[in-house]
Order: C-alpha cells, then sequence, then structure tokens
C-alpha cells in the first residue's frame, strides 16, 4: 500500500478512455479495469490540463500518473490494488476503529511526523488522508478501500517545481478529484456514446431486450504501445500490455516493412508513432466502453455470414431492422457476440450501421 513510489517506476497504468457522463456533469476519463474478485472500472474527472500517462495494467493492479501541461503542476498517481488482506472489505468505511489505527501504522512507521486526517467522496466513501511534510518535499496520500482493492491517490510536487511544498489549493484538487471517483462494477452498463461518437469499431452486440428496443453494445479496441518502448525490446524481455497480454520474448525479428515479429508468432505492426498487436493476423482487443443503445429504424445491417450454416458469403445480405432485432432474440448461432462484427456511430454516438465479416476463429 505504502510503496506507491517505488511501484511506479517498475509498474504501471492504462486503459484512458475519455466519455462524458449525464448532461451537466464534468467529462470523466477511465483511468483503468481491474478484474480480481468482481472487476470494476475507475473513473473521474481530471482538472483542466491533466492527462493520464498510459504505461501498463495488470489483472489486479492499476497504476496511474497524471500530469499537467504545465510541468512546475504537481504530479498525481493512482494505485490500485488487490489485497486479500481486506478480500472481505466492501469500503473502508466498514473497518473498525482497531483496524483503522493499524492502517494508520503503515502511514506512520516511514514518517512518523505523518499527519493523519479523514474526509469522505461525494459518494461517502471514506478516504484517510495521510500528508507528509520533509525538508525535501511535501506530498499528501488519499487512502480508501472498494471491494478488497486498495486505492492509493498520491499528491506531490513536480520535480520541475522550485517549491517543493504544496499549497492548500492544490491540495483542493486531489479532494476534487477524490470526490468525483466511481467504481463502475463489472458489466455495468454506461451511457459513455461521446467515446464512440463518429467513429467505427468492432463491437459485440449481446442481450437485447425487446421490450426497451436495447442491445448492450461492448466496444472493443486495440491496445496501442508507443514506438520508443516496442523498438528498445530485447530477447529476455516480457511485453505486457493492457489488461492481460503478457509474453516472454524468446525471439525477436524486425521485417522490412518495420513491423517486429516476436516468437515467430506474435506481430507488433507499426502504425504511424505507435504499435498494435497481431496474433495469428487477428489484433489483440480488449473492452473500451460497454454501452446500452437503441436499435434504431434508420439502422442498416449488412451481414456477410450465412445466418443458416455460418459460411461466409459471397456478398454480403442487407436485413431489414426487423430480422435483425430477431436475430439478436434468438442468440442463435451465428450471433453478433463476436470480434468480426463492426458498428459505425453516427454523431450522438446512436449505431447507424452494423456489418458481420466472416471469420475462421469466430
Amino acid at each position: 500500500m505504502k510503496k506507491i513510489f517505488a511501484i511506479i517506476l517498475g509498474l504501471a497504468v492504462l486503459l484512458c478512455a475519455a466519455s462524458v457522463t449525464a448532461e451537466g456533469t464534468q467529462e470523466k476519463v477511465t483511468l483503468g479495469t481491474v478484474s480480481i474478485n468482481g472487476a470494476f472500472t475507475l473513473q473521474c474527472g481530471l482538472p483542466e490540463g491533466y492527462k493520464p500517462t498510459p504505461v501498463s495494467v495488470t489483472t489486479d493492479q492499476v497504476i496511474a500518473v497524471i500530469r499537467s501541461e504545465d510541468p512546475a503542476a504537481p504530479v498525481m498517481m493512482l494505485s490500485v490494488a488487490y489485497d486479500e488482506k481486506y478480500y472481505d472489505v466492501d469500503r473502508l468505511n466498514d473497518l473498525d476503529q482497531e483496524a483503522l489505527e493499524e492502517l494508520e501504522q503503515t502511514f506512520i512507521v516511514n514518517d512518523p511526523g505523518v499527519e493523519i486526517t479523514y474526509g469522505e467522496t461525494g459518494y461517502g466513501t471514506l478516504l484517510l488522508i495521510a500528508r507528509h511534510e520533509t525538508d525535501e518535499l511535501d506530498y499528501v496520500s488519499f487512502f480508501s478501500i472498494y471491494k478488497g482493492y486498495c486505492v492509493e491517490f498520491v499528491l506531490a510536487p513536480s520535480e520541475t517545481a522550485e517549491d517543493r511544498n504544496l499549497t492548500e489549493d492544490q491540495l483542493k484538487v486531489s479532494v476534487a478529484i477524490l470526490t468525483d471517483l466511481d467504481f463502475i462494477p463489472a458489466g455495468t452498463v454506461v451511457n459513455s456514446t461521446a467515446a464512440v461518437a463518429s467513429l467505427k469499431f468492432i463491437t459485440n452486440l449481446t442481450d437485447y431486450n425487446p421490450e426497451t428496443n436495447t442491445v448492450k453494445a461492448t466496444v472493443m479496441h486495440g491496445v496501442p504501445l508507443p514506438e520508443a518502448q516496442v523498438e528498445a525490446l530485447k530477447v529476455g524481455d516480457r511485453l505486457t500490455a493492457g489488461q492481460l497480454f503478457d509474453e516472454e520474448i524468446t525471439s525477436l525479428e524486425k521485417t522490412e516493412e518495420g513491423d517486429i515479429l516476436i516468437n515467430g508468432e506474435t506481430e507488433l505492426r507499426k502504425f504511424g508513432d505507435e504499435y498494435h498487436i497481431y496474433t495469428y493476423e487477428l489484433e489483440y482487443l480488449e473492452p473500451y466502453v460497454t454501452l446500452s443503445l437503441k436499435v434504431p429504424d434508420t439502422l442498416e445491417i449488412l451481414d456477410g455470414i450465412d445466418k443458416e450454416s455460418g459460411e461466409p458469403l459471397e456478398e454480403p445480405v442487407k436485413y431489414t431492422v426487423e430480422e435483425f432485432r430477431a436475430m439478436l432474440a434468438a442468440e442463435t448461432y451465428p450471433d453478433f457476440a463476436t470480434d468480426n462484427t463492426w458498428v459505425t456511430f453516427g454523431d450522438n454516438g446512436e449505431m447507424i450501421l452494423v456489418e458481420r465479416e466472416y471469420s475462421p476463429a469466430q
């Protein structure tokens, strides 16, 4: 819990997808998704000019470094890590006084002069606030627990700042973020249509509800890797990316096209100044955002698969919206919950075109 500065150096962050909540609220950023003992997504509104830096993520930990465009502004670091000790703790509020005092000791042991107070998020979740003031620098840890995960948010002066002390106004930045922190349980459908508006994504369509005429749309995307990170890889390294991708590099070969072949079957294809992961000619995909969407009467459907045999068609069939709704409701093979279904979204995030392609891996 208290090792966030050391952890920042060796582990890391991921999934930074912008999204907009209900009308009138602040734009939020998805900081990460964790998946041990009931996955959840972490979202919060960031101050103007601040952006999270994507590096990596594991299945039970997310670490985000959040920096401002102003190099002298404080740096924010977020650590979310599962702790078996708190496996049955839903929120920090559930700890009794003895357990809270034991937790406080983990902050005091390395800094006897730390000042510990308590606050809460806008959703009523208790926060332990540990303010460290040393001759070298000030920093503040905001700590909480959610469903067995230790959530620690640290605010520290920028390494380029002349004044290594934090002002009260700067502390309010962290408090505002934590007040706006959302823990979205796994499987929860969120309406963040701004994240997909006017774009085209591979999208898995499931759980059609005829009564509401809505479908669960799990939008998928590839995991971009920074150019410098990929081109520094060598045999013996581990390539970790996104939520689950983890592969030890036993062989590495650079192609004439500028791509990189790892272990004879994993290909890192270059697009501009970043790389994407491909295995067996298919891009490695992860969930980007999950939406609950209406199936509009104006929706166009082009299907390249024979719905009876599952075989490819020479020319795609154009279905009516009524036929498409019936297919969604039936959930028969081949369904639309595959990574070869493309959805084009309109200006407001509504579905305007569904195209399903044949894939031997479906």
